[in-house]
């Protein structure tokens, strides 16, 4: 009878102090670069060549049109963008598998495309987009910058 007390009471023990392991914190996935530039962009900064036409903070811009700058690039493959001159244009867009490069590709509107492009504009992506932020750098000088590289801090 004493062993069965002690064999009872030695069950009771080790399954009393077996905790249980919490429940695993379901963690969401991180959203991929495309993603992530799924939206409406406007002008935080820009820069020609260096120099900054627009700050969104500032009141005093050399090119104050930026503030209407909107790249709209809520669909997956279409592309919505309103220049600092107010003209929108339409077309499609891609991210390279490396999302390292964003293509504007058949911008048109109904007075052609933008200047000297051809309906395409090729941007350098500078750093990984985050949900409120994305760096871009014209692959080579825009004529309606007055033929420099442009540089855009692009914010919601």
């Amino acid at each position: 009878m004493k062993n069965l007390v002690l064999l009872v009471l030695a069950f009771i023990v080790f399954s009393c102090s077996k905790s249980e392991d919490p429940a695993p914190t379901p963690v969401a996935p991180t959203p991929t670069a495309a993603e992530l530039v799924k939206k409406v962009w406007s002008a935080g900064v820009v820069q020609w060549d260096g120099t900054t036409q627009f700050d969104k903070s500032s009141s005093a811009n050399l090119v104050a049109g930026y503030s209407q700058f909107r790249l709209d690039l809520t669909s997956s493959t279409s592309a919505s963008l309103t220049e600092f001159d107010g003209k929108k244009f339409t077309g499609t867009y891609s991210l390279s598998s490396d999302a390292k490069k964003l293509t504007l590709s058949g911008l048109t509107s109904a007075e052609g495309a933008p200047s000297g492009t051809n309906g395409v504009l090729e941007f350098t992506v500078l750093s990984a987009p985050t949900a409120t932020s994305l760096s871009l750098e014209t692959t080579a000088t825009y004529v309606k910058a007055s033929s420099k590289k442009v540089k855009l801090t692009l914010v919601l």
